[in-house]
């Protein structure tokens, strides 16, 4: 009986359910968060384009503090999640995974921090050349140290390995995670929902399959730091899914409207 109990409050952890809560979170800022920051980003990109250099400062200033939240998230993150579970989960296909999301996460990151570097084209040449490569690969290295328990965890402070770090971390990682994927349903998953005379619902449904292949190579990079520990359970699957469902509306069926 206490085994079950124990199992019972494992299984309802706010630890070890935070992945599925930030996929319920993206749900519903995909939702009714999406219309204004639409709005406010599009303003934003139009004057990216348009070389706005007030509008571009502002856009990358955005980015660069999903960056920096998620990157501290990460650095904050290893110390008590190793305290709490001692072991991650290791499927046999670990390594390959972990080169292929390492691949995937620092291309995002380049792509992320060239347009850093652009907006700030006023600056001397080599601060953005140098911000662009350290923001691409300062993000990847501390989500990949992640997996990795530190060597002497014992002699960490005890108020770095507290549950109380792992929520500030979670919280920060949460925060960005949601920031980036509005910004990509904006600029990319808006690619996915075009229409055009004689358009079908055969069309509509190929381009709902060619959005989801590509909404998981993203979204699945930046919530890494959880699916590290969740990966293994169905209902982790289940949200994932449901991160995809207000998109999927838009392109099969035009709602909701933005």
């Amino acid at each position: 009986m206490k085994s079950s109990a124990t199992n019972l409050s494992g299984f309802w952890s706010p630890a070890n359910r935070r992945g599925q809560i930030l996929d319920l979170l993206v749900f519903l800022a995909s939702l009714f968060l999406l219309g204004p920051f639409a709005r406010v980003l599009g303003r934003l990109g139009a004057g990216f384009t348009a070389n706005d250099d007030a509008a571009a400062s502002k856009l990358a200033l955005i980015i660069l503090a999903a960056f920096v939240s998620y990157t501290l998230g990460a650095m904050l993150k290893r110390a008590p999640l190793h305290e709490r579970v001692k072991s991650l989960p290791s499927p046999g296909y670990a390594g390959c995974l972990f080169l292929g999301w390492i691949s995937l996460h620092l291309s995002l990151s380049i792509l992320g921090a060239a347009v850093i570097a652009a907006s700030f084209d006023a600056a001397p040449k080599g601060v953005p050349l140098a911000a662009m490569i350290l923001c691409s690969i300062l993000p990847t290295f501390f989500v990949a140290r992640v997996v990795f328990p530190p060597k002497k965890l014992e002699q960490i402070p005890a108020w770095r390995r507290s549950w109380p770090m792992e929520l500030l971390a979670d919280l920060l990682i949460i925060a960005a995670v949601i920031l980036l994927t509005i910004m990509w349903d904006i600029w990319i998953g808006d690619l996915f929902t075009g229409t055009w005379e004689g358009q079908t619902f055969g069309d509509r449904l190929f381009g709902a399959g060619m959005a989801a292949g590509a909404f998981a190579l993203f979204y699945l990079s930046p919530r890494f730091l959880f699916l590290i520990e969740d990966f293994n359970k169905k209902l982790t699957w289940v949200t994932i899914g449901l991160t995809f469902v207000p998109l999927l509306s838009r392109i099969l069926f035009r709602w909701p409207p933005k």
